[in-house]
């Protein structure tokens, strides 16, 4: 019998039974092997008024897990309550297995004499109780005596394949596409459809589906697994939060695949390219005007706010800056790159403490960089300098400077204020814009998080000095 064959009743016994001392975690985390990313995402149901037992053995049974194999996890905790509940869907003889003291899970089984059972022989054979989906090739496997092979061969080239085994359940309703579609779409990976390239891999432009698409596929580097792992969990959590986070300024992703020997994600093509390129741009034909940076500026906060505000705990990007900001024919700005994402505290608290700093250190504030401490206010610090590039177009860092960190060029400058300012672009009103964006920025690079501005804040006075402005792109 299969997990989700298991009746409503049934389930919502089992469920009120985990939820109990949160006994879930243990199951998830200990004994079904899903890692910290896919556990903090079952958490969530919490808050949504939700048994997170439930949505774990939804989506464990999504890969044909069986009643048999969970009950021989309840052992494996001697969780003996949860046993009972479901003895009735198993065999007589597993009966034996309750007992009010520990039980050796393999010898009692020896003893029982079912090692020929096609289902335990299954669970005996994978090491450390990692079951693997069941499907029809691999029921033959079993048949054969032979261990049954990985529906996902990206979990091969994992140490652990516990991170990509939540790709189905994260990605929710985007489809995934096979490996030879988005192959045959780029030309077979031609050089000429290349975007781009980073430490992830390569970006490719393609047509899939009579639509234009930029595909990012993941690389390994034969000298760096490590950064590879952390790469496939990046975006895992990028496909979460794509998938969860839905809005006209969050980048669209179109799909992914998992099927061949690179993972893939399918994103919208934003013709317009990154902020970043179309602020160093050298064609003065296509500088961007004071209307359309103020028009940018005013997307990229209203994308922000929506993170930070939709849930119970903000999501807060962490990786924010002019390279993340997507434009697309109309110059509207999609924010991208999720990997970094993480979800921030409730609302009663300031902050929470992380283990390790990502993101890129001339958009991160002091109390990141120096007490870990990730809040919304890391977001509103970044989002403060890319203000203070679309102003002048500088770098975000140089060496050329004496203050090599632009957020500290603007606040120390001495002179006219005016003088960084990008005369590239039109100017007319540009001088208004200008000098709002400055105004603006600096409250957001405020030394002290608790002096910084929500984003909400920040999106109402921009949006008011377009209307004093009175200027549209």
């Amino acid at each position: 019998m299969y997990i989700y064959e298991l009746s409503h009743r049934e389930l919502q016994d089992l469920c009120r039974i985990l939820d109990q001392n949160n006994k879930w975690e243990e199951l998830g985390g200990t004994h079904m092997n899903y890692d910290v990313l896919t556990m903090q995402v079952l958490k969530r149901e919490i808050y949504r008024g939700n048994s997170p037992s439930e949505a774990l053995l939804t989506m464990w049974g999504h890969h044909n897990h069986t009643v048999l194999e969970l009950y021989f996890l309840f052992n494996r905790m001697k969780h003996y309550q949860a046993m009972t509940t479901i003895k009735h869907l198993v065999e007589d003889k597993y009966h034996k297995l309750i007992r009010e003291c520990p039980i050796n899970v393999h010898e009692e089984l020896k003893e029982l004499n079912v090692n020929n059972d096609r289902q335990t022989q299954k669970i005996l054979n994978v090491p450390n109780m990692e079951f693997l989906a069941v499907s029809k090739e691999n029921k033959d496997s079993i048949n054969r005596g032979l261990k049954p092979r990985s529906p996902l061969p990206v979990d091969k080239i994992l140490s652990t394949g516990s991170a990509i085994s939540c790709v189905a359940e994260s990605a929710g309703a985007i489809p995934q596409i096979s490996y030879i579609e988005l192959q045959n779409s780029t030309n077979n990976w031609d050089s000429a459809s290349i975007l781009g390239k980073g430490g992830f891999g390569t970006v490719f432009k393609g047509t899939w589906k009579c639509t234009k698409v930029a595909i990012k596929r993941i690389e390994s580097k034969e000298n760096n697994p490590e950064s590879y792992n952390e790469q496939i969990k990046q975006s895992i959590t990028e496909l979460h939060c794509l998938n969860a986070y839905r809005h006209d300024n969050i980048l669209p992703l179109y799909g992914y695949s998992i099927g061949g020997p690179q993972p893939c994600l399918v994103y919208q093509y934003m013709s317009g390219g990154s902020l970043d390129y179309r602020l160093r741009i050298r064609d003065l034909t296509k500088v961007l005007d004071w209307g359309t940076r103020l028009y940018i500026s005013i997307g990229t906060a209203r994308g922000l706010q929506y993170l930070h505000t939709i849930g119970d705990k903000p999501l807060i990007h962490g990786d924010i800056k002019p390279a993340n900001i997507l434009l697309d024919p109309n110059n509207s700005p999609k924010i991208g790159d999720f990997g970094l994402a993480r979800e921030g505290p409730h609302q009663n608290y300031t902050h929470i403490t992380v283990d390790r700093i990502h993101g890129t250190r001339p958009y991160l504030p002091d109390e990141f960089l120096r007490s870990k401490k990730f809040s919304t206010k890391v977001d509103t610090y970044s989002f403060g300098v890319v203000l203070f590039e679309i102003a002048t177009s500088l770098y975000a860092y140089s060496d050329r400077r004496s203050d090599k960190f632009l957020k500290d060029h603007v606040i120390n400058y001495t002179g006219d204020i005016v003088d960084l300012m990008d005369r590239r672009a039109p100017t007319g009103v540009g001088d208004s814009v200008y000098r709002c964006l400055i105004d603006i920025g600096k409250t957001c690079v405020q030394k002290r998080p608790k002096d910084r501005p929500e984003m909400v804040s920040v999106l109402l006075n921009l949006e008011q000095a377009q209307t004093d402005c009175d200027i549209f792109p």
